[in-house]
């Protein structure tokens, strides 16, 4: 029989696996006693996932889902710790004989301080917790903090709870306005792998082509899982590719799912009361005609109610969540400095023509801030012992939202023969008549959205003889509609005898999906082997799919015969897919892994992970981990890993093609280009010899150490590097010319597909991240009615794009675009900026939370970092008259100041059955810095940049909340 890759990775997983075991046959099982018993809380009901711990070894086990734990020890006298979120922990002693059981059955008391982490991702060990992990983990008790702050998604919640997450709100930036990007160390969306109950959730269906922070990527939607329906979220923050697979460079967020009894029923409102510099360019051109300070505003609102109903059944349980979040748009445009209106005898009269038309330049006020967003989710959770050994379990998740924001203004300047009606001809001169006659004010177009998320998973995990074994289906969906309303394809405009009433304003210009299923399945076991070892291993079977739909005819189509009026056909702000875009695309992969942990002494672990996985579009790859942990005293332990990764090019970039209008700063001014996006095996790839897609590598290494200085007061430092080899990017544009064959045969391909300029998914760089993290706590409880949490969490970033010995970026070209010229508009320097410097390198958040009897406060203080814009150098286009220095010829980078901002809570317990939450965020209203040059503002629309973002710019957020817990 042939010898295939997959046979041979069989053979070299299970030789890997099965070496542990010779040990065990060597050594031999030593007899032990058992301690075992259910840990219970006040209420009686059962707590599962609580850690029982012995003192003496620093080990334990977490409870299983029945609240039941299960001690094996050598014969002796043990001290336990036993522990759970949310609870004040306990302390016991035991005496334990050798073939002997003693039970011992707990009741722990309820307190919101946080307490230690059960459940660790990143460990298929049931004994492991997490302050024994050998790389960090961090683990968040959402069910806790999320009723004590101002945050209602989990993208936001996590941005201010871990110092390693970022997650910026977008403005103007189409789809991306709907669905929030999320990085883990500074990395792309896509390099992060997120879990649901330890099992893939699926990504969204966008694509990040504009001109965003994480543009080129394809991320998961955080905020389609109802942070209500969440226990607690674990971070892994170290690379985990030999043990989840693909994605898992940065690290992996699991979200557990709540598993409780009783109802909670909770809304709240609130909403943005702040202050901000509306007129600042306007001011600043025109001094002696200044118009009012700080401008006040009261947008954003938010309101949100959340149910969670934890059925009481004899055996498992079921845990019914429901949430609806209706989040209000939020404005911080500055005004509009530039034309609006016809010239008159070749002068600007803007302002004289809105006089005599009783408009100021407020009318023509464009939207830059949150997008508002109607949604809602339905999160269910179940488990039922089918018997003594073996779970039935299904989780499931269902969310939609539908989101509306808008693009940039069409001024009625431009509607006139030769300005957005190309030719200057009769023809041209009644089309333009046509749509003022319908927008006499120009128009301001919406760009609207349906998202919806599906997921659900069925499984069995249990007890076979001596192994535990885990066997689950999942399926993911993703679906996004854009829909475009007050609008025109103005190519309508064009034919004979329409009238202004019958142009169409409505537009579906097609929709995006993606889905996956994963086959998955595991066993592990645990032998007696010198201090312990678990061995775990298991396979994993994926389909994953993805598809474009296209936009109604009228939302792409040129409605006209002439060919020149290509560039301005389709819905203004987002012209519809084409059929030539549309199509349905699959893959397959298969993956054989394992992963085992030896605890070598009661000080010392090792673990090691070996993964093999097969694509079906780009080949296979081999993973591996190990990783270490040293007790040096029993209050002092160091820890490190190393680790191989990648990511396999998702489907989207593999076949998103589209063309869109982008609005690009040429010579300081914000202008509409019609930009195609096209796939990487597309003419223009080709033409360019642009390689064909594969995986992103990566390399990664910690070193760390944990501390438990004096009860409760614990410290962890971790170090780390990440190289990441054939990163994927999305080009900067290319554009045709005459200069040589390959140019006159990009600029036929680009008019051919209606485009004016080319941008394709390639493997362009290699990167480098390094950065130091560190978590220090300490937590005090008096007697159970009182307590308090301090903490200070830090992390330090720097991620580089590699260079060579010259100094100058290594950029993975071709040889077309070094003899064309083209090298530098491949790989720009703003898309540089991207990875280095725009997003913030340092963030702090230091958190103090008091409790006394009912009442309780939380004070926060995050610090963002720095943050920089740099501009794209092509052809000295970063550098432009700064009309806010006497017009001289200045460099349009900037850098923005790292900021504090300060949140405040206050709660009151009433009874056992109702809290009041009231509370204030960036309660001292602090603003990025405003942008140093004019040619940034986009004629004075943007006072703070939409490029980049430390927080957002929404100011200052109240709050009110009502939590009823019965």
């Amino acid at each position: 029989m042939r010898k295939t890759p997959t046979t041979n990775a069989i053979r070299v997983l299970l030789t890997f696996s099965f070496l542990f075991i010779l040990l065990y046959n060597v050594i031999g099982q030593v007899v032990n006693g058992t301690v075992e018993g259910t840990v219970r809380g006040d209420g009686g009901a059962v707590l599962p996932g609580a850690s029982v711990r012995v003192s003496e070894t620093g080990r334990g086990v977490s409870a299983d889902d029945g609240g039941h734990y299960k001690l094996v020890l050598p014969a002796g006298t043990y001290h336990l710790e036993i522990v759970s979120i949310g609870h004040l922990g306990q302390k016991l002693t035991v005496t334990v004989t050798a073939g002997g059981t003693v039970e011992e059955d707990i009741t722990l008391v309820t307190n919101a301080v946080s307490q230690e982490a059960v459940l660790v991702v990143g460990s298929r060990n049931p004994r492991r917790t997490a302050t024994e992990s050998p790389v960090p983990v961090d683990e968040i008790p959402l069910k806790q903090i999320a009723n004590e702050v101002g945050q209602l998604d989990v993208a936001q919640l996590l941005t201010y709870l871990a110092p390693s997450f970022n997650s910026v709100r977008q403005a103007l930036g189409d789809g991306t306005d709907h669905i929030d990007p999320a990085q883990l160390r500074g990395l792309g969306p896509d390099q992060v792998l997120v879990l649901v109950n330890g099992k893939r959730y699926h990504q969204s269906s966008l694509v990040n082509v504009n001109g965003t922070v994480n543009r080129g990527t394809v991320g998961t939607d955080l905020n389609s899982i109802p942070a209500s329906a969440i226990d607690h979220i674990e971070i892994l923050r170290d690379g985990a590719s030999a043990q989840y697979g693909s994605d898992a460079i940065a690290g992996v967020i699991n979200i557990v799912l709540k598993k409780r009894t009783g109802l909670t029923l909770s809304s709240s409102y609130g909403e943005n009361v702040t202050s901000y510099d509306k007129y600042y360019t306007w001011n600043k051109l025109n001094p002696a005609n200044q118009l009012p300070g700080h401008y006040n505003v009261t947008d954003g609102g938010n309101f949100q109610v959340s149910g969670n109903y934890g059925i009481p059944l004899k055996k498992g349980y079921l845990e019914l969540s429901a949430e609806y979040l209706h989040r209000q748009a939020s404005n911080r445009t500055g005004l509009y400095t530039g034309q609006l209106w016809p010239k008159v005898n070749g002068n600007d009269r803007s302002d004289s023509i809105n006089t005599a038309k009783g408009l100021t330049r407020s009318n023509f006020d464009i939207r830059v801030g949150n997008s508002e967003i109607k949604g809602g989710g339905l999160v269910v959770n179940f488990g039922y012992p089918l018997n003594s050994n073996v779970e039935l379990y299904v989780t499931g998740i269902a969310n939609m939202k539908n989101g509306y924001t808008f693009g940039l203004y069409r001024y009625p300047f431009n509607f006139v023969a030769g300005g957005s009606f190309p030719t200057s001809d009769a023809s041209s001169a009644t089309a333009a008549a046509t749509v003022s006659s319908l927008y006499p004010k120009g128009f301001l177009p919406g760009e609207n959205s349906k998202v919806r998320d599906y997921s659900a998973t069925v499984g069995v995990r249990g007890k076979l003889g001596a192994w535990r074994m885990d066997a689950s289906e999942t399926f993911g969906a993703n679906t996004y509609t854009y829909l475009v309303s007050n609008s025109v394809n103005y190519t309508q405009a064009y034919l004979p005898g329409i009238t202004p009433q019958q142009l169409q304003t409505s537009f579906n210009s097609g929709k995006t999906k993606l889905y996956q299923a994963i086959t998955n399945l595991d066993i592990s076991r645990s032998f007696a082997v010198l201090e312990g070892l678990n061995m775990a291993m298991g396979a994993e079977s994926r389909v994953d799919g993805y598809g474009i739909g296209a936009g109604e005819y009228n939302s792409y189509a040129n409605l006209t015969t002439d060919n020149n009026l290509a560039g301005i056909a389709g819905a203004q702000v987002f012209a519809g897919f084409l059929p030539s875009n549309a199509g349905n695309w699959n893959r397959t992969s298969v993956s054989l892994y394992s992963d085992n942990e030896l605890d070598i002494t009661k000080k010392w672990l090792l673990t090691g992970a070996l993964r093999y996985e097969h694509f079906s579009d780009f080949g296979s790859t081999w993973n591996y981990k190990f990783s270490t942990r040293y007790d040096i005293t029993d209050w002092l332990a160091v820890r490190g890993a190393t680790s191989s990764g990648f990511r396999a090019p998702s489907l989207q970039q593999e076949h998103y093609s589209k063309v869109t209008t982008n609005f690009v700063t040429i010579g300081g001014v914000l202008t509409p280009v019609q930009a195609g996006t096209f796939t990487n095996d597309s003419k223009i790839a080709q033409i360019l010899g642009i390689p064909t897609l594969k995986q992103e590598t990566s390399h990664s290494y910690s070193l760390g150490a944990t501390a438990k200085l004096t009860k409760g007061f614990d410290l962890t430092v971790d170090a780390y590097q990440i190289d990441i080899k054939n990163r994927i990017v999305l080009s900067n544009t290319f554009t045709g010319n005459t200069l040589n064959q390959a140019g006159i045969d990009l600029g036929n391909a680009l008019n051919a597909a209606g485009a004016s300029t080319a941008s394709v998914f390639a493997n362009a760089v290699d990167t480098r991240s390094r950065g130091i993290e560190g978590v220090l706590s300490y937590t005090k409880s008096w007697g159970g009615k009182q307590s308090l949490t301090l903490s200070l969490a830090h992390s330090s970033i720097q991620n580089r794009v590699k260079r060579g010995a010259d100094g100058r970026i290594i950029i993975h070209g071709s040889a077309v675009l070094e003899n064309t010229g083209q090298i530098n508009k491949y790989f720009t320097r703003a898309d540089q900026a991207r990875i280095e410097v725009n997003s913030p390198q340092t963030k702090d958040i230091f958190t103090t939370q008091y409790k006394i009897g009912h009442y309780g406060v939380l004070v926060r203080f995050s610090y963002f970092g720095k943050v920089s814009n740099w501009a794209d150098s092509t052809a000295g286009g970063n550098f432009s008259a700064n009309a806010f220095d006497n017009g001289k010829v200045e460099s349009l980078d900037q850098t923005f100041k790292g900021k504090f901002i300060t949140d405040l809570s206050l709660s009151y317990t009433i009874n056992k059955y109702v809290t009041v939450n009231v509370g204030g965020d960036n309660l001292f209203d602090v603003y990025p810095d405003k942008q140093a040059h004019s040619g940034n503002t986009s004629s004075g629309r943007f006072t703070y940049s939409r490029a980049v973002s430390q927080f957002g710019f929404n100011g200052r957020y109240l709050y009110g909340r009502v939590t009823l817990n019965l």
